[in-house]
Parts: structure tokens; sequence; C-alpha cells
């Protein structure tokens, strides 16, 4: 098994990759998000002062690190992580170089303020949460291999992920509307369902291998997401179809294949209902 410094090495060492997003999510989901590797001894260090609008992790896979956040300064060992709200003031150190640290940048859906309670102070990981971000890596990395189904799980398990730093850090805080035991599973199950847009997934094989009644699944899959389990694997797999049809020369029956559908004539008639075009109409407009 890889260490966490060798899964971490396959990231790129800076942030000007693209990076991941996802529409219609549940509260502490990313919609955008990007992770890099940094390796002190390979940068000039300086103390310069930034602030964006984006939550930025960092967590210390080898070494330390010193960062100040609205001048008040924390060093960060070996295992450790904090979290910068957006806005706020913030430097790195130079005083130490021998480091590794993983970052993540983001944003994230509804109301941030469950993250921003916790931000500006150094927790320690547990190797669940250390897992959960070995995931997300390894989807990230997927992805950048131009699997696109993989961009969707990368977010799932990076929202699971913020859920199980949230609890570390204040496992008091409630939110009133959802259930905290909720989210991690619902995440699992969108990024499940990411991972297989090429085919239609029962609600029986959910309940299966999430080890819950296919009713209550139902109700609080339609109660987060407002709109039933089969419209919404419709509607991914619908997107897809439309980015082959956009960025392809596939034909019509290829993409259908690609995307779950058993002909042609079944994606043409979900895509017209969906969408009021064609096929045909879609890609005319898209190379225009």
């Amino acid at each position: 098994m890889k260490s966490f410094r060798e899964v971490c090495a396959e990231l790129p060492e800076n942030s000007n990759y693209g990076g991941l997003g996802m529409s219609a999510v549940p509260p502490l989901m990313p919609e955008h998000l990007k992770l890099y590797f940094r390796i002190g001894r390979n940068y000039q260090m300086w103390n310069r002062v930034v602030s964006h609008e984006f939550f930025c992790l960092v967590y210390m896979v080898s070494g330390k690190r010193t960062v100040t956040i609205n001048d008040c300064s924390y060093v960060l060992n070996e295992g450790e992580f904090i979290l910068i709200p957006p806005y706020a003031k913030h430097s790195f150190g130079d005083e130490y170089r021998d480091f590794e640290a993983l970052q993540a940048v983001f944003t994230v859906s509804g109301d941030d303020r469950r993250l921003t309670a916790v931000s500006a102070q150094n927790w320690r990981l547990s190797r669940k949460e250390e897992k959960t971000l070995r995931l997300t890596i390894a989807c990230l990395t997927r992805w950048r291999d131009e699997d696109s189904t993989a961009a969707e799980e990368a977010v799932c398990y990076f929202g699971v992920f913020l859920r199980q730093i949230q609890s570390i850090a204040a496992p008091g805080l409630k939110q009133s509307k959802l259930q905290d035991s909720e989210l991690p599973l619902f995440n699992k199950i969108i990024a499940y369902l990411a991972a297989n847009r090429h085919r239609h997934v029962t609600v029986a094989e959910l309940s299966k291998k999430f080890h819950i009644s296919g009713s209550t699944l139902r109700q609080h899959f339609r109660k987060k997401m407002n709109v039933s389990i089969g419209h919404y694997q419709l509607v991914r797999r619908l997107n897809r179809g439309m980015e082959l049809l956009g960025s392809t020369d596939l034909s019509v029956a290829e993409i259908a294949e690609k995307v779950g559908f058993s002909s042609a004539n079944g994606f043409m008639l979900a895509l017209k209902r969906e969408t009021g075009e064609t096929p045909k109409h879609f890609r005319r407009r898209w190379q225009y």
C-alpha cells in the first residue's frame, strides 16, 4: 500500500490546473475544488500577505510550517491541518523549509458558517480522515487521466472529508434542517451514482450497498435534492451525453450506449423531453 506521501505526490505542486465543480449538492459540498502538493524545499518562501474568496485547507504530510491568519500565528506539525476562511488575511512563514503539505482550495454551497466556525485553529487528522483524502486524490487523478465521471466522485469524497473535519473540530455543532449523520452517507450515494453514470442504478441496488431501506432512501433523496433518484440519474446521464455531442464525433447510437440508454431512440426522446432539442440541433448549435 502506498504511503500518504506517495499518494499526495501524484498531485501537481501548484494549483494552476482546472478546478473540479459540481452542482445541485447538499450543504458542505464543494462547488469548486483544487488540490495540490507543496514541497517546501522546492520553492522560494516569503511572507507575502494574501486574501481571497476561497477556503484554503493546509494539511502537513511531513515536517512543520508556520501560517499567520489575521495576525495570529500557528505552527502546524506533521499530521495537523488548519482551515483558512474566505477573505482572511494570511501568510506562510519561511523559517521551516523542509516540509510537505497537501493544500486544498475550495468554495462550498449554501451556508458556510459551519466551516468558518472551525477555521483558524489547528487540528489533527485521524486515519479515517486521511483515508477519505486518499479516495479524493485517487478520483482526482483519474479525472486528470480524462475519466470525466471521477470529477464528481472527487468532489463528493471531499465533501465527506469536510463533514469529518467539522466533526473533529466542533462535534457539538448542529444544523437545524439536515441531520449531520445523514450527509456523509448521502454524499457516498451521490459519488456511487456518479461512478455508475453509464447505467441506471436501481433503488434496490443502493439499498443493499448502503444498508438503508428503499423508502427511507427515496424520502431523504427527494428531501435533499428536490428530485427523485431516477430523474436525478437521467439528468446526469443526459448531461454527459450533451458533453459528448459537443466534444466528439461519436454517433448518437454510440453516445446513447456510453450513457446507459438501450437505444439511440431512447436517448433522443429523453433529450427532447428534458431540453426541447434533438441531438442534431444540439450538436449544430454547439458547433456555431
